[in-house]
């Protein structure tokens, strides 16, 4: 039940949550650092019940498929699903992440399909097996507004008479509340602490400020590997999710933090210029859709979607062809 890490898995905004939902920049930046085990496991040794952390062997931790490949689950699956083994016997416990960027009063809802959709998957690929493994559903949140859904399930229904209780589902999720309005202590390693912070920090309204704050903190362990992979995911989340700090801003301040540094200079002209070639895809694609729109009205999401995410030598083509198509199956076919 258990995959090694693929390059996919961790391109943070190269997978879709569904058919019809884009990932928001919150996603990608949550999703690409804590499917790294170094992160989630440093998390987890600060955040799980201090009865349930000696039994169990985070060192052996490892992402479960079903949260990627598995059709079934595609449709509900959760942000990340931990496979993390017993100590010393072949069980497990799943740990089920859900992140959240703003507070949802039905999560509990989505939290029991993940738990029914997992169970259903386990019993398919266990066909001998009479028990389930248990899951341990965790919600990190990190949005603007206090939290307010429901803790447990029970508290949906309404009314809910006692000869019911019995027969209705009954279960609750660990909350994990680092946003800017709780008194939450960040805690863990460098790194760990970084990934949590910049979840906090999104949301100021000095994003420049609290940038070279987190950079301060990424100088700090510059020299591990994992630190310029979760660096260029900063500096992304922070352009596109603070919608207030430009590529600009930021390379001055990457400068400012890390001048003198060897691999941190070669790491920055790296990033300078892959915004280029980003900006030039941009406007390649804003000038198809402007040109689609002319001739064939405004197109639909999924096909902007489509466009905004294609690679430049299909973009030409797709340019090419629109100048004379007589319809857009023409054009993207």
């Amino acid at each position: 039940m258990s995959v090694p890490q693929t390059a996919e898995m961790m391109s943070g905004c190269g997978y879709t949550r569904s058919m019809t939902t884009t990932p928001t920049p919150h996603d990608c930046f949550f999703r690409e650092n804590f499917a790294r085990p170094v992160i989630a496991r440093d998390f987890l040794q600060h955040h799980l019940p201090a009865a349930l952390l000696p039994e169990l062997d985070l060192e052996r931790m490892s992402i479960s498929p079903d949260t990627f490949v598995t059709e079934a689950l595609r449709k509900v699956y959760s942000d990340l699903i931990y496979q993390i083994p017993y100590r010393n016997t072949q069980l497990s416990v799943y740990l089920l992440f859900e992140h959240k960027s703003r507070s949802e009063h039905w999560v509990l809802l989505q939290l029991l399909r993940y738990v029914v959709a997992s169970g259903e998957l386990y019993r398919d690929q266990n066909p001998e097996a009479k028990s389930l493994p248990p899951i341990y559903p965790l919600v990190l949140y990190h949005g603007q507004e206090h939290w307010r859904a429901p803790a447990h399930f029970h508290d949906l229904i309404d009314p809910l008479p006692e000869a019911l209780k019995p027969f209705v589902p009954q279960f609750g999720y660990a909350l994990h509340d680092i946003s800017a309005r709780s008194n939450t202590e960040i805690k863990g390693a460098v790194l760990s602490r970084l990934v949590q912070l910049a979840l906090r920090y999104i949301y100021s309204d000095q994003p420049a400020e609290r940038f070279r704050e987190l950079l301060e903190l990424i100088a700090k362990v510059s020299r591990d590997p994992t630190a310029l992979d979760i660096l260029e995911s900063l500096l992304r989340y922070f352009v596109q999710g603070t919608g207030r700090l430009d590529e600009q801003q930021a390379r001055t301040l990457l400068e400012q933090t890390f001048s003198g540094e060897p691999l941190m200079e070669t790491f920055i002209d790296r990033y300078i210029a892959q915004g280029k070639q980003l900006g030039e895809q941009h406007g390649r694609a804003t000038t198809l859709l402007h040109l689609i729109e002319r001739k064939f009205g405004p197109p639909s999401e999924p096909i902007r979607e489509r466009i905004t995410q294609a690679d430049p030598d299909t973009l030409l083509r797709w340019f090419d062809r629109a100048i004379d198509a007589r319809n857009l199956d023409e054009v993207l076919h």
